[in-house]
């Protein structure tokens, strides 16, 4: 990434500028809910709204969990969303206007230069893609498409590691560290993106028992040859690609261990897909079916291309359960313990896999105590998961915040099953973004702008 899109670096201790136009909105990660939120904040700007400007804070580089080496995937693995699911999908800019008024096309049409066709016109692989067949891009293709389009929107990234978050002023403040010192990064706001660290259901020990990145690693370094028989833990998208790779690529026997009867495909009906682009009806729902919807099309589910992949294989079965303790046997493999409907067995294996993805709540180890207590206040409780999933709102943030706090990670029972995903971020930016702008004056400065711009 060019340094045109990065902050320099400020002796430790001093503030970083957040610009005249006013405290900037925090995210953490500079993956595509950040890129997406910059490029949605530059058209908006440009089109009169007086939205916050994003300032990514990412520990490591743009798109990084789509790279190689990086602990998600080696790069090469295809991405599980239709790339038309963009930055700006579904390109719906009701949110600023009505359907017939000039300033939504042109929002849209904005919009339109950050597509993904327009990275690939702009690369001149535009029609060689056409004739492949559209076919998914790579996770390392995908990575490009998103470091291209935030250096166009100039996404601001601070290139360091969130130590901290309190609440200061109405706002944010993160206290970050770079490896050499340690700064402040002040906001009106804060979004958590990103998958956290994995949560884990055993304990890896970085040969026989590894995590994702640890197995991603092995995959980069040469997966041994005595990993014949490989148990994965997991049945979501994370574990797709992982069970693709053993079983399609390494030619591998691959035993996955899913909570639930089998492998579940993602549904890719108009029907199921609706709900995804576009959330209106999901609060008109009951909580059973909406829990139903998302345990159905979302959790634990393998993607159609992955499962398109594995039925060209016999390398792969799975057993329904939890993994609820590993052990050496005396043959030099891993015992996997398993329970199920009250009982428990156990299976031997080469290698294990612990790819049951990351943990939502993961930001809470950052709270400051007077954020912490704030959440605890909104929440009425506990800081539990599922206090949280209840009290999203419509700008994707804990509801009775003082400083607004965006999880869409967490957002899909209340707000819409997209959010969390690749499904939706152009809906998405368009719900935080406006949670920051009065909506009549606004709408004068806009229609403004557009009728300046129009007699120029």
């Amino acid at each position: 990434m060019s340094n045109s899109t990065t902050l320099d670096r400020h002796p430790a201790g001093e503030a970083w500028e957040t610009g005249p136009a006013g405290a900037p909105l925090l995210v953490i990660g500079a993956g595509p809910k950040a890129i997406a939120l910059a490029v949605k904040s530059r058209v908006l700007r440009a089109a009169g709204f007086d939205v916050p400007e994003v300032l990514a804070v990412e520990r490591d580089s743009t798109a990084a969990n789509w790279r190689e080496g990086r602990g998600w995937t080696n790069g090469l693995q295809r991405l599980g969303t239709l790339p038309e699911k963009d930055l700006g999908f579904p390109y719906d800019c009701s949110t600023w206007g009505d359907a017939d008024d000039p300033l939504t096309g042109e929002i849209a049409r904005r919009m339109a230069g950050f597509s993904w066709s327009s990275h690939l016109l702009d690369r001149g692989s535009y029609a060689r893609w056409i004739d492949r067949g559209r076919p998914q891009p790579s996770h390392r293709e995908w990575a490009a498409y998103l470091e291209w389009a935030a250096e166009r929107a100039g996404l601001r990234t601070v290139i360091a590691e969130v130590r901290h978050a309190e609440i200061t002023d109405g706002g944010w403040t993160l206290t970050v560290h770079d490896g050499e010192r340690t700064s402040e990064v002040h906001g009106c706001g804060l979004l958590v993106s990103g998958p956290g660290p994995t949560a884990g259901a055993v304990d890896p020990d970085g040969t026989r028992v590894v995590d994702t990145a640890g197995f991603w690693r092995l995959v980069t370094e040469g997966l041994p040859a005595r990993a014949r028989q490989v148990t994965v833990i997991g049945a979501g998208e994370t574990a797709g690609t992982i069970v693709r790779e053993l079983a399609v690529g390494l030619d591998r026997q691959v035993t996955v261990v899913t909570p639930r009867a089998t492998l579940y495909s993602r549904g890719e009906s108009a029907f199921e897909n609706r709900y995804y682009s576009d959330p209106t009806g999901w609060t008109g729902l009951t909580e059973a079916d909406r829990l139903e919807f998302i345990r159905r099309t979302d959790r634990a589910v393998f993607s159609q291309d992955v499962q398109d992949d594995l039925a060209l294989t016999r390398n792969v079965t799975w057993e329904p359960g939890r993994v609820v303790g590993t052990g050496e046997a005396g043959t030099g493999q891993v015992e996997v313990e398993i329970a199920y409907g009250g009982r428990r067995h156990s299976h031997l294996a080469d290698l294990v896999v612990d790819a049951t993805g990351g943990d939502p709540m993961w930001f809470t180890r950052l709270l400051g105590p007077r954020a912490e207590q704030a959440l605890r206040d909104a929440l009425g409780g506990d800081l539990a998961r599922e206090r949280v999933e209840r009290t999203i709102d419509t700008s994707l943030a804990v509801d009775g915040m003082p400083a607004p706090l965006h999880l869409p990670n967490l957002a899909a029972l209340a707000q819409g099953p997209g959010f969390p995903n690749l499904s939706s971020l152009g809906r998405l930016s368009d719900r935080v973004l406006a949670a920051y702008l009065p909506a009549p004056a606004a709408e004068d400065r806009a229609h403004a702008h557009y009728e300046g711009a129009a007699q120029r």
